[in-house]
C-alpha cells in the first residue's frame, strides 16, 4: 500500500474544474479534446442532476408516506416558495421585461439537459421538454415501479391537478403556480401536463398578458381569478 496511485500531473488534472480543461482545449485549437470534454462535462452534471431528483422524489415519497396528503402539500408549497418566488422576483419588468423573462425560464430548462421545442402565438409562449428532464424521465426510468418505487399521489387533488395516480416529483408544478399567484396575483408559468405523464410532453405555457390566463388554471389552485388588473 506505499505504492502511490496517481503521479502528481495526474492529481493536478483531477483537481481541475471540467470548465478549465474545457476552455484550454478550445485556446489550444484541440477540438477533439474539446468535444470529448464537453462530453464529459454533460454527463458530470446529469448525474449530478439526477442524483439531486431522485434524492428530492426520495425525500417527498417518505413524507407523503408517512404523513399524508396534506402534510405533503405543507411541505411541497413551502418548499416551492423557497426557490420559485425568489426566481420569479429577478424577472425583469418594464417592455423588455417579458422577453428576457421567457429567455431566464428557457435558461433554467435547460438545466434539465434535454430538447426544448418553443413556439409563440399572439397569447402566448408555448415550451416543452422532448422529454422532460426530471419528472417525465422518472417515469420512463421505472422509478414508480416496483418494490422501491416513489410514491404516487393516488387521490385527485390540489397536487394533482385534480387527477388520479399522481407522480410525486410532477406535483410541485401545482405549488409552483400557487405560490407564484399568491405572491403577484398571477402564475407567470402553467402547466398543461400530458395525458400519460412522462410517454407525452406537459406543457407549460406563458401568457403574455396574465390578464388572459383562463379562468380553469386558478379554479384548480382552488382560488379566484383577480380581476383585470
Amino acid at each position: 500500500m506505499n505504492e502511490r496511485l496517481f503521479s502528481k500531473d495526474e492529481i493536478a488534472e483531477m483537481e481541475k474544474r471540467t470548465l478549465d480543461r474545457l476552455l484550454e482545449a478550445v485556446e489550444a485549437g484541440d477540438k477533439e479534446a474539446a468535444k470529448r470534454i464537453a462530453n464529459r462535462m454533460y454527463n458530470e452534471f446529469l448525474s449530478m442532476h439526477d442524483l439531486y431528483r431522485n434524492w428530492i422524489t426520495s425525500t417527498l415519497s417518505f413524507i407523503g408516506r408517512r404523513y399524508g396528503d396534506e402534510v405533503l402539500e405543507e411541505a411541497m408549497n413551502e418548499g416551492v416558495e423557497s426557490w420559485w418566488v425568489p426566481t420569479v422576483r429577478k424577472f425583469p419588468k418594464g417592455a423588455e421585461g417579458l422577453r428576457q423573462s421567457v429567455k431566464m425560464f428557457a435558461a433554467g430548462l435547460r438545466g434539465h439537459l434535454q430538447p426544448l421545442h418553443i413556439e409563440e402565438d399572439d397569447e402566448k409562449i408555448t415550451i416543452q421538454l422532448r422529454p422532460c428532464g426530471s419528472g417525465g424521465r422518472l417515469v420512463l426510468e421505472g422509478k414508480y415501479a416496483g418494490e422501491d418505487a416513489f410514491l404516487t399521489v393516488e387521490k385527485p387533488g390540489f397536487l394533482t391537478y385534480g387527477r388520479k395516480n399522481f407522480p410525486v416529483y410532477c406535483a410541485h408544478e401545482p405549488s409552483m403556480e400557487f405560490v407564484d399567484a399568491r405572491e403577484n396575483g398571477s402564475p407567470f408559468v402553467v402547466v398543461e401536463p400530458a395525458h400519460e405523464l412522462g410517454k407525452e410532453y406537459c406543457t407549460c405555457l406563458i401568457y403574455k398578458d396574465p390578464d388572459k390566463i383562463p379562468e380553469k388554471y386558478y379554479e384548480r389552485l382552488g382560488i379566484k381569478k383577480p380581476d383585470n388588473r
